[in-house]
C-alpha cells in the first residue's frame, strides 16, 4: 500500500522558516496576518509585532503566503 504524503508539515515548516508575513483565513471569514512562529497538529501561533494568535487549525479556510512556498518533492518508494 503506498503511503500517504504529509502535505501540510512540511508547508507550513517551510512558510515558519522563511519568516515572512502570511495572512490565515479562518472560516468565519476573519483574516490574520503576521509571521508563523510556531505549529503543532491542532494550532498555529502567529504574531504581528504587537500581538499573538493562537489560531485552531480546524478553524482555518486558507493559508496565504506572500510568495510560493516550494515543497521538496515526496520520497519515492524503493
Amino acid at each position: 500500500m503506498a503511503e500517504k504524503y504529509n502535505l501540510q508539515d512540511p508547508y507550513t515548516n517551510l512558510a515558519r522558516r522563511k519568516k515572512e508575513k502570511i495572512r490565515i483565513f479562518l472560516v468565519n471569514g476573519f483574516q490574520v496576518q503576521g509571521k508563523l512562529k510556531s505549529f503543532d497538529n491542532f494550532t498555529y501561533l502567529v504574531e504581528d509585532g504587537k500581538t499573538q494568535s493562537l489560531i485552531f487549525k480546524h478553524a482555518t479556510s486558507t493559508i496565504l503566503p506572500p510568495s510560493p512556498i516550494k515543497l521538496p518533492p515526496p520520497k519515492s518508494e524503493k
